[in-house]
């Protein structure tokens, strides 16, 4: 059975998040919310609307509208504007098989 795990990696601080999801379409919402909250957290409402012209994609967008195929140009918009705002975070989204 396929698995995918998200990592998020905070060089800085050698801190690791992990989630495993049984479909890709959940990795990547789960990826994509990971780095929103990153860098979104800690501003008020008027300082994210002073950002919000900048970043990729609304930060609040409902994901579940979209496929896998979607959320992979959403995930690597996001990752991209992530690596240029904080360049000591990582984002990764691994497939991997279950064998049991």
């Amino acid at each position: 059975m396929n698995i995918w795990v998200v990592r998020q990696t905070c060089t800085m601080e050698h801190d690791t998040y992990l989630s495993t999801h049984i479909t890709e379409k959940g990795a990547l919402i789960t990826a994509i919310k990971i780095v929103r909250e990153d860098l979104t957290d800690g501003f008020d409402e008027d300082e994210l609307e002073d950002m919000r012209s900048g970043m990729p994609h609304h930060p609040e967008e409902d994901l579940m509208q979209y496929d896998s195929k979607q959320l992979r140009g959403i995930v690597n918009d996001w990752w991209e504007y992530g690596f240029d705002m904080n360049e000591h975070v990582q984002y990764q989204i691994h497939q991997t098989q279950v064998v049991g």
